[in-house]
């Protein structure tokens, strides 16, 4: 009685550990972190301006389209599996930004939703991140992109094109004309 107690406690308690994925576990994503804080506060003798900080790295990115993707699945299940109906959206918009709120606070999300993936790919005009968020006609498809000013990564997911996620891997944001 007491073994399978403590298996399931140990269970438990490494889960977490066993759960991270080599992107989100990597020792060099801090370093990167810690090297553009350093490289945007001023240092004593330097006459030129700090550099802008740039948005949040690849791994990030993919964490915060997951996160999104959860908050928009919970939606989803309690709701006949649709995102959104009859173009109401905020309730998505809310699930959307209280799932990305809570683990990346300076992500912003829209409250206006794009057209479609090609639109959200656009990159933003400074520096920063943004969920962008999109939904099928029907309103049972959903596309989630994660975009800085220079990179992206995106879900895609419209049942009437086929039962699988589409994910958009880390890459170069369609520069504004």
């Amino acid at each position: 009685m007491i073994i399978p107690r403590l298996a399931l406690a140990l269970l438990l308690c490494t889960t977490p550990v066993l759960a991270q994925d080599a992107a989100s576990s990597s020792s060099a994503a801090p370093a990167e972190v810690s090297s553009s804080v350093e490289s945007s506060l001023p240092t004593n003798g330097s006459s030129s301006a700090p550099e802008a900080p740039h948005g949040l790295a690849d791994a990030e990115l993919e964490m915060v389209v997951r996160a999104a993707y959860t908050g928009a699945a919970a939606l989803a299940s309690a709701h006949g599996n649709y995102f959104a109906r009859d173009g109401v959206t905020s309730p998505l918009h809310d699930a959307v930004a209280a799932a990305v709120s809570a683990a990346y606070p300076a992500v912003v999300v829209p409250a206006d939703f794009f057209a479609d993936l090609d639109a959200a790919k656009i990159c933003l005009a400074t520096a920063g991140t943004e969920l962008r968020v999109a939904t099928n006609t029907y309103g049972d498809g959903i596309t989630l992109v994660a975009v800085t000013d220079a990179r992206l990564f995106a879900y895609d997911y419209d049942p009437h094109a086929g039962a699988d996620i589409k994910v958009v891997a880390a890459a170069d944001c369609i520069k504004p004309k």
